[in-house]
């Protein structure tokens, strides 16, 4: 009864070992791209990235987060900030956005619209058949507010137009205001705005 019940097992496994086989041997079934992706097909054309532009000019000094950092490494830091704009935020919590990068990267493919398709193609060989997770750049959006704020302020808006201006409260303006002093320094200002000589 023993050997019998060994032989049994045995059979068990080996017949195990040959459908292995046999499904080593047969190709991959193809599957569905991930929702993250589908979603991504059907969004519209961004036009404009004011906070890519920002991060790119004034802003090239407000760190990102680090997860940012490694993709902006590969296609720079304006690209990495293109993306999370042009990217929609999924699932409950909305600062939270998936992407799907393929590994194969096609010139009609949404990212390399965004980026251009040479980055496109870098992200792809460094992130491809992924899911990214892109964070929602707060500190780069609060100093991004916090300087068109004060660029209005010192053009003489009230806390009440640039309220209406940014699509905020006028506790919001004043708060976005009292980070000036914090902001200011951080900033890079353009040749044009450069620091007048002590009088």
């Amino acid at each position: 009864m023993g050997v019998e019940q060994e032989l049994k097992e045995e059979n068990r496994q080996l017949r195990s070992l040959l459908e292995q086989a046999q499904r080593a041997g047969r190709s991959a079934a193809r599957t569905p791209a991930p929702k993250s992706k589908a979603k991504q097909l059907d969004l519209p054309e961004v036009v404009r990235y004011p906070l890519a532009e920002f991060a790119e000019g004034r802003g090239q000094r407000v760190p990102l987060p680090e997860s940012m950092e490694e993709i902006a490494e590969v296609i720079g830091r304006g690209n990495a900030v293109r993306l999370v704009e042009g990217t929609r935020a999924s699932g409950k919590r909305r600062w939270r956005r998936s992407l799907y990068i393929p590994s194969e990267m096609t010139e009609e493919h949404r990212i390399a619209s965004m980026i251009g398709h040479e980055d496109a193609t870098r992200l792809s060989f460094s992130h491809g058949n992924c899911i990214v997770e892109l964070p929602s750049c707060h500190g780069l959006r609060k100093a991004y507010l916090a300087d068109h704020a004060m660029r209005l302020n010192d053009g003489g808006a009230t806390a009440a137009e640039i309220g209406q201006e940014l699509g905020v409260e006028q506790k919001t303006v004043l708060a976005l205001l009292d980070l000036a002093g914090y902001w200011r320094p951080r900033l890079m200002l353009p040749a044009s705005e450069g620091q007048s000589p002590p009088s």
